[in-house]
């Protein structure tokens, strides 16, 4: 019974020291910002949780990121939405958070419809721009940086 105990808390403590070398950090923190400007509300907690276990990265690191960093995704929703409308040469749409949060009050799912698009159209956005920035710079930070095997 001790022992099964003392495993399940190593299991749970293993998130909080792991990744904790500062290339790690710095991979985590370069993530976090990726996902975090990720333009669909209320799944960023969830897709972080996946990549840091994933690729053992330091999720208590993440989602302090991310919380802080937050108010990025807002600010950068609407032009996602207008960027994908020009790669997809649709003609803009006059959106604003005012009609969408209106919107919801009226009807959730016939918001969710009217905006399932300009979704797709933030999501190609965000792929064809933040992605390759992202990638370069944990390619840069995973050269760049001398590796270390001491924690901080």
């Amino acid at each position: 019974m001790r022992f099964q105990l003392k495993r399940i808390i190593n299991k749970i403590k293993a998130p909080f020291y792991q990744g904790l070398e500062t290339k790690a950090i710095i991979n985590a923190i370069i993530v976090s910002l990726l996902l975090t400007i990720f333009p669909v509300f209320g799944v960023i907690t969830i897709l972080l949780t996946v990549v840091a276990l994933r690729f053992k990265l330091n999720l208590p690191i993440m989602i302090v990121v991310s919380y802080i960093a937050t108010p990025l995704q807002y600010l950068l929703f609407i032009p996602f939405v207008h960027l994908g409308e020009t790669i997809f040469n649709i003609q803009h749409s006059l959106i604003s958070f005012q009609e969408i949060k209106k919107g919801f009050d009226i009807s959730f799912w016939q918001t969710i419809s009217g905006l399932f698009f300009k979704l797709l159209y933030g999501i190609s956005a965000w792929t064809l721009v933040a992605l390759p920035i992202s990638l370069l710079s944990v390619l840069l930070n995973n050269k760049l940086i001398p590796e270390r095997n001491t924690n901080i």
